[in-house]
C-alpha cells in the first residue's frame, strides 16, 4: 500500500492537482484524499479504482510473493560451467527449481549428474567451488570481496567459481569471458 500511496501522490503533483482538486474530481471530501495519503484510511477497491483513474495510472494486482529472501536470490538465474573456453553445462533456476543442461559427459569437466536437483544441492556445488567457510582467513575474504556472511551464490558470482586445481568455472548471464579472463596467472597459458 506504501508503494501505490507514493505513486498516487507523485502522479497526482504531476498532473499540477491539489488534494482538493483530485477529491473534487473523484467527488469525495478532500479531507479523504488527505486520510489516504497520509495512510490514516485504507481506501476500498471501489475508491482505490476513482483515483486510478483519474490520474490515468493502471492497477495491477499480483500474487505475493511470500517466499524468504535466501530463496528469492535464486529466481532466474542463469549461468554456464566452462571447462576452459568449452560449455559443459547449463544451469537455470526457475521457481525454486534447477534445470540443468549437460553438454558432456566426461567426470572430469561435469559437475552435475542429473538434469534436475534441488536448491540445497545446487548450494553444495557452489560451495564446493569457494574458500572453506571455517578457513583462519575467512572474515578477511569476505571483507575483501564487499559481503557480509559468507554466501556461496555471491562468491560465486565474484569468482566465477575458479579454483587453482581444475579449469571448470562459471559464466552467469549477461557476462561474456573466456577461460584468459578468469583463469589463475598459472594456468593462463595451459
Amino acid at each position: 500500500m506504501d508503494s501505490f500511496i507514493r505513486q498516487v501522490k507523485e502522479r497526482r503533483k504531476e498532473k499540477g492537482l491539489s488534494q482538493a482538486d483530485l477529491a473534487s474530481i473523484i467527488s469525495v471530501p478532500q479531507s479523504t484524499i488527505g486520510r489516504i495519503e497520509s495512510k490514516k484510511t485504507v481506501p476500498n477497491l471501489k475508491m482505490l479504482q476513482k483515483i486510478v483513474d483519474a490520474l490515468d495510472l493502471e492497477m495491477d494486482l499480483k500474487r505475493k510473493d511470500t517466499r524468504p529472501d535466501y530463496e528469492k536470490k535464486w529466481d532466474c538465474l542463469c549461468f554456464t560451467c566452462y571447462w576452459k573456453d568449452e560449455p559443459v553445462s547449463f544451469v537455470n533456476v526457475r521457481d525454486n527449481r534447477v534445470f540443468i543442461k549437460g553438454y558432456v559427459d566426461d567426470p572430469i569437466k561435469q559437475l552435475f549428474w542429473s538434469d534436475n536437483i534441488d536448491l540445497y544441492r545446487l548450494t553444495e556445488v557452489l560451495r564446493s567451488r569457494c574458500w572453506e567457510e571455517n578457513r583462519a582467513d575467512i572474515d578477511q575474504i569476505k571483507k575483501k570481496l564487499g559481503i557480509q556472511y559468507y554466501d556461496p551464490l555471491e562468491i560465486v558470482k565474484m569468482t566465477h567459481g575458479v579454483s587453482y586445481n581444475d579449469f571448470l568455472w562459471f559464466q552467469f548471464d549477461g557476462e561474456f569471458l573466456h577461460w584468459e579472463d578468469v583463469a589463475p596467472r598459472r594456468f593462463r597459458n595451459v
